[in-house]
């Protein structure tokens, strides 16, 4: 039955031939079909995991402040800018240390920034759940430069510091960031400063954010920066390259022996 491809038979019908084809399949066809299957499928799951992978990287949101709850006396314009600027403020979940804390400036409809004079310092109160051990962590946020009135501006050298506490007050992460001197096009936020924090936690419990001038800027009567738009991300690691290398090789050698 396998000898031909395919056969013809007549009957008669209705006084006409009706031709009836049957068409066989040989079995080494049958085996290259099934071949081309399996690599496509093959293929297909490869594309498929590597797709997957490819889009694991990226991060899950634990915190965010963008201090624009804050509440201070606001008594004077700042100095180039002509911005409002407050003082003796105070955001919820937030408490401070040093001389007439907080500091911010209005970027317009209550859209404050917190700027950091001398030895002013702010704490979070509220524990943020961002310390499961062995897991990777940032605090993200804008940074630049500070002044008030006019006249105490960051300079050159000056940076603020951001560090991340334990429960017990330990330091489980911190580092300092230095957004130049006050001028034309560094003023606040306008160089566009992005400070990224990343840490491992230790699952010590819940951690806080601890924000103030660096060692060399703190009590030298001049604004050591600023800071907005602070969060805390877990991030999920990004698949090393050389498995994405190997999959899409793999891929792509499949799809070639399919195409042959």
């Amino acid at each position: 039955f396998f000898q031909s491809e395919s056969r013809s038979l007549s009957e008669m019908r209705t006084g006409k031939n009706t031709k009836l084809l049957l068409t066989t399949t040989k079995p080494n066809q049958t085996k290259k079909t099934m071949n081309q299957i399996n690599r496509t499928y093959l293929a297909l799951t490869a594309s498929g995991i590597l797709t997957c992978l490819s889009g694991t990287a990226g991060a899950t949101t634990i915190f965010t402040e963008d201090f624009n709850g804050y509440a201070g006396n606001q008594n004077n314009t700042q100095g180039n800018t002509g911005l409002n600027v407050a003082f003796g403020g105070n955001v919820a979940g937030w408490s401070t240390s040093g001389a007439g804390p907080m500091h911010a400036v209005d970027f317009g409809t209550s859209n404050w920034a917190i700027m950091f004079w001398q030895d002013n310092v702010i704490t979070q109160t509220v524990g943020i759940a961002a310390n499961d051990s062995g897991t990777d962590y940032e605090v993200n946020f804008d940074y630049g430069t500070a002044d008030y009135a006019g006249g105490q501006g960051t300079g050159a050298g000056d940076s603020i510091l951001v560090e991340v506490l334990r429960g017990d007050n330990t330091v489980l992460a911190s580092n300092t960031f230095t957004p130049g001197a006050w001028d034309a096009g560094n003023y606040n936020l306008d160089a566009g400063l992005q400070g990224t924090l990343p840490y491992v936690g230790d699952g010590t419990g819940d951690v806080r954010l601890k924000i103030g001038p660096a060692a060399g800027s703190f009590g030298q009567g001049r604004f050591a920066g600023e800071i907005d738009n602070l969060s805390v991300s877990d991030v999920i690691p990004e698949p090393s390259s050389a498995i994405l290398l190997g999959l899409s090789g793999f891929a792509l050698l499949l799809r070639r022996k399919r195409s042959v």
